[in-house]
């Protein structure tokens, strides 16, 4: 073979190479691509919003996918939106995009926007109010199907929020209360909404919310309740092997 020749095959052998490594390099990374899309969509993120009367409001949104039903889920009085993780991660699993929040002068959620700090405040309908905004702009809402889950005050506050917003279409009580710390009245919220899906629950043992769901149930009669053995209170509930994350997780795909 002629000189020419020699270096006409070896300048062919190096194009190779680098086409081939080029084309290694693209699939590695749309690979990588892809594999962070799979990570966002199944993902969480974390998010702040403002109520109108000033309080950043921090919360962790759990995306299903565009055009999702939606849950927001309210915590009880001394605890924060990590209470509701994994419901949220079942639920979103499920095909909900949930927003798990810190209600105000909890978690996250202690400072106003101008930097002054919050105290809880058992009254939190602007944070509710805020929230409930915040899904609605989302992508991955589907502004027409939106439920609250409330734990203890949390159920509370969900209730009294829904009865003046008919758009919340699903209730979640859990251990709801008629009047928790005589700030929260509940029997005219619950008369303003009883003819939506609602499901309530406590533990036999909590004595006060047991007379509410019974209570509840004189004006709601559609309403689904469940009582449960030495289960706790509020979100403790979802942690004692009773079975309740699986039966909102049915009762949400009914009802949103």
């Amino acid at each position: 073979m002629t000189r020419s020749g020699i270096l006409t095959l070896a300048l062919c052998a190096l194009l190779l190479m680098h086409c081939q490594s080029r084309s290694d390099g693209a699939a590695s990374e749309s690979a990588a691509m892809g594999a962070a899309a799979s990570t966002v969509k199944g993902g969480t993120e974390d998010v702040r919003f403002t109520t109108s009367d000033g309080v950043v409001i921090t919360g962790t949104l759990y995306a299903a996918g565009a055009k999702a039903p939606a849950v927001l889920c309210l915590h009880q009085w001394r605890s924060d939106r990590g209470s509701f993780a994994s419901l949220a991660r079942g639920l979103q699993q499920a095909g909900f995009t949930v927003l798990a929040i810190d209600m105000r002068g909890y978690g996250g959620s202690l400072k106003t926007a101008d930097g002054k700090s919050v105290r809880p405040d058992r009254k939190a309908r602007l944070d509710v109010e805020a929230a409930v905004g915040f899904l609605r702009g989302h992508a991955s809402v589907d502004p027409a199907r939106i439920g609250i889950i409330g734990a203890s005050y949390g159920s509370s506050n969900a209730l009294m929020y829904a009865a003046g917003d008919a758009s919340v279409k699903a209730l979640v009580l859990l251990s709801p209360g008629l009047n928790y710390f005589n700030e929260l009245p509940t029997e005219d919220a619950i008369k303003k909404v009883a003819s939506r899906p609602i499901f309530a629950v406590a533990s036999k043992e909590d004595v006060r919310s047991v007379e509410t769901l019974d209570a509840y149930a004189k004006v709601a009669k559609s309403m689904r309740t469940e009582r449960y053995d030495n289960a706790g209170h509020g979100t403790d509930i979802l942690a004692a092997s009773v079975g309740l994350e699986r039966a909102i997780v049915e009762f949400l795909k009914k009802n949103l």
